[in-house]
């Protein structure tokens, strides 16, 4: 027997007539559903927080509706309690912040605390006075 290591074979190269290989992967996910139910847009701890501390501010601004409302007229008082309100949403829109909040709470209660709101609504609605 000879030691004789038999020679490789001659095979054509890899390359020579092979077309690169694409590999294409696709991957889906499933997103899950949103609830329906989804209520975090009402910002229920923030809002309880201002409400809270709001009830202390409030009668002091429907003291001063009050005021205005008696001493001037009715009309006068509307105008100032809009106003603010007016103004402290927009603050509110802009800041988004803690006292912000507060200011639109206390705006809110001061006038109907104040001012006669179901009454006017009534008018508003119908036309004729409550």
């Amino acid at each position: 027997m000879t030691d004789k290591i038999p020679d490789p074979p001659n095979y054509p190269p890899y390359s020579a007539g092979c077309a690169p290989t694409e590999v294409h992967v696709h991957l889906t996910t499933e997103q899950p559903e949103e609830s329906r139910w989804d209520f975090r847009w009402l910002q229920l701890g923030r809002n309880t927080k201002c409400l809270l501390v709001s009830v202390i501010t409030a009668p002091w601004w429907a003291g001063a509706l009050r005021d205005v409302r008696e001493s001037q007229h009715q009309p006068g008082s509307w105008f100032m309690a809009g106003a603010a309100f007016c103004v402290a949403l927009w603050l509110d829109r802009t800041r988004q912040r803690f006292a912000t909040r507060v200011l639109v709470w206390t705006t809110a209660l001061g006038a109907v605390g104040a001012l006669p709101v179901f009454s006017a609504f009534v008018r508003l609605m119908t036309g004729s006075p409550a």
